[in-house]
């Protein structure tokens, strides 16, 4: 007789994790929610202090995506600059020399949202990290009412930037992109109110309309490709005394880097036209890629 071997199915306790599904519009048919940014100071240095809470802002939203209220303030602060920071956000030393104290701010926030019995606060991005974060490292000294407050609304934050990626099946998108590929046009401000707004219409878009297939496809496209060019870009100045005969063999090569339709050529071809001439080429915009793509 033969020895026959029955096939057991392997048991496992492992639940499967369900999928989010989470629809701003329909949550917002029974509840009060708020979308709210951030801007916040963070270190130049690799491994440096955490990022320090300079501004918030927010809109409260009922059915439909009706607002009830706003709210924006800065955040005192007597910190530094650094140049990149302010060239961001338009943010001055004065700004947050002349702003109110951290609690004060903190607490007018979180009175705002019970006033308007607000259940969820929706996020794009790291905002609900850099507010624990800041509240652990540089704010020992406020009173344990305020503490509470805030340790309240971090809890109710919700980052959705991994729901509506996932929707759209774009990963690392950022609002400017969104506003694009919504109609919405593309600046972002980066002033926390004026963020928290384009939050808001970029959501109520994306859940009352959607977004082309072919706009979105196009918008892959471009960040796939804005991706691969920087990864291979090395260059953006003209090297010194370059030798004549190098000069010659460079434009050679950049006649045949012409046929190569690839993201990699085109850098390798960029790289090349720098170090001759001092002439650098930036990648595209999305505008621009965009309107060439849907020629």
């Amino acid at each position: 007789m033969e020895n026959t071997k029955k096939k057991y199915r392997k048991k496992t306790n492992k639940k499967e994790q369900a999928k989010e599904t989470l629809v701003v519009r329909d949550i917002l048919k029974e509840e009060t929610v708020a979308f709210l940014d951030t801007e916040f100071l963070t270190s130049q240095r690799k491994g440096g202090a955490p990022s320090k809470l300079v501004s918030i802002g927010f809109v409260i939203c009922r059915k439909d995506f009706k607002e009830v209220d706003r709210f924006h303030s800065y955040i005192y602060m007597d910190d530094e600059l650094h140049n990149r920071f302010r060239e961001v956000t338009g943010i001055t030393e004065e700004d947050l020399l002349n702003a109110p104290e951290y609690e004060m701010v903190m607490e007018e926030a979180a009175q705002r949202m019970a006033i308007w019995n607000v259940t969820r606060i929706f996020v794009w991005g790291p905002d609900q990290t850099v507010i624990q974060r800041d509240l652990q490292a540089y704010r020992g000294d406020i009173s344990k009412r305020a503490r509470k407050s805030v340790n309240r609304m971090i809890r109710m934050i919700k980052d959705i930037e991994g729901i509506y990626s996932k929707k759209l099946k774009i990963h690392n998108i950022g609002i400017a992109n969104l506003k694009l590929l919504c109609g919405l046009g593309s600046e972002v401000s980066h002033d926390a109110l004026d963020d928290s707004i384009d939050l808001k219409e970029v959501v109520r878009y994306l859940d009352t309309k959607g977004c082309p297939d072919y706009m979105v496809q196009a918008m892959k496209t471009y960040l796939s490709d804005k991706e691969l060019y920087c990864r291979y870009r090395r260059f953006h100045e003209k090297w010194d005394e370059v030798p004549e005969n190098l000069l010659e063999k460079s434009k050679e090569l950049l006649l045949e880097l012409e046929k190569i339709n690839s993201m990699e050529a085109k850098a390798l071809r960029d790289d090349i036209h720098v170090i001759c001439t001092g002439k650098d080429t930036i990648f595209p915009t999305p505008e621009e890629y965009l309107e060439q793509e849907l020629l």
